[in-house]
């Protein structure tokens, strides 16, 4: 029983099977490589949000990249509605393109500051429709009032917002062809923590009004808990451990989870002093470890984690986990 099978009856929308992502470093022959995704197995059900969570440099935002195709993918296999759109010709992207949109963690480097917002909300529609120039700014209007911005905001500039208001741009123009899937690539953690809120409880907002189903990156996890259905843990490039968002954090079964709900902060002072489990330095994606990828770092490791990485299986109803101890 696969990944996928266990996650449920219900056909995924978007699907990766055994996904493999490789960078290579330095100019010549020998030059090395980043073992970025390790054999991912995903499958995200229509209408749900799927957090994926870990520490900077695990892959998640890499795997939200892969899952838009923006990367080819070095091996296996992703899906979109049944379609394997892995080895497609970026040409024939298209469909894939206003289907599935991403919200980037930076919004002034995901667009171009010499563009009016106008002219920014206006390029997917210029380049994957032919709506007419009258529908388009129509068009731009609806988005900036789904999004809670004057009308004022198409010929001004994105340097003239604020952080908050420029994610709300970049979400208006994920939008403008109405996809079905959300990628959210730290959307927040850019902003200042007074505006996060009000950026989260939007993007949930849009999600009920539009059916989205979302997928939602971050370091985060009292965001993410706050986000999502279920959520996967990423380490070292595999998913070590997915479930509902309420098993995840009251129940969490893989050692490197637990370390990582254990270090979310307490506000019950008498919880405050207990002991947060260390995580350890993370092994180099260059030299991937044997064995369990968690195994240098386990505090209750046996002989055969550090020989035989586990698989990601089914230890309960929907709940996966990576560790050849859990379930025991």
């Amino acid at each position: 029983m696969n990944a996928t099978d266990a996650a449920g009856s219900l056909a995924p929308v978007v699907e990766a099977r055994g996904l493999v992502q490789h960078f290579r470093q330095g100019r010549y022959s020998g030059r090395r490589v980043v073992h970025a995704l390790n054999g991912v197995d995903l499958a995200v059900r229509r209408g749900e949000t799927l957090g994926l969570v870990g520490e900077t440099g695990c892959g998640k935002s890499t795997l939200a990249r892969a899952l838009l195709r923006l990367h080819r993918p070095t091996a296996g296999h992703v899906f979109f509605e049944g379609t394997d759109v892995t080895r497609m010709r970026e040409r024939d992207l298209g469909f894939l393109r206003r289907r599935m949109q991403m919200v980037f963690q930076d919004p002034v480097e995901s667009m171009n500051g010499r563009l009016t917002v106008g002219a920014v909300l206006e390029e997917p529609l210029v380049v994957q429709t032919r709506m007419k120039a009258g529908p388009r700014r129509d068009r731009c209007l609806e988005l900036l009032a789904d999004v809670g911005l004057p009308e004022d905001s198409l010929d001004r500039y994105p340097h003239e917002f604020s952080g908050g208001q420029r994610q709300r741009i970049a979400i208006a123009r994920a939008l403008a062809n109405g996809p079905e899937v959300l990628l959210c690539d730290e959307p927040v953690s850019a902003l200042d923590v007074s505006v996060q809120s009000q950026i989260l409880n939007l993007l949930l907002d849009l999600q009920k009004a539009r059916g989205l189903t979302m997928v939602f990156v971050s370091h985060a996890l009292s965001v993410v808990r706050h986000m999502s259905d279920r959520v996967a843990v990423m380490y070292l490039g595999s998913i070590v451990e997915l479930s509902d968002s309420l098993s995840i954090y009251e129940a969490p079964r893989h050692p490197y989870t637990k370390a990582l709900i254990a270090a979310i902060p307490d506000t019950d002072p008498a919880r405050r002093g207990r002991r947060i489990p260390s995580t350890g330095e993370v092994p180099s994606p260059i030299e991937l470890p044997a064995g369990c990828p968690f195994h240098a770092n386990c505090p209750v490791r046996v002989g055969v984690c550090s020989v035989e990485k586990p698989p990601l299986r089914p230890i309960a109803e929907g709940h996966l986990c990576a560790c050849h101890l859990a379930g025991a």
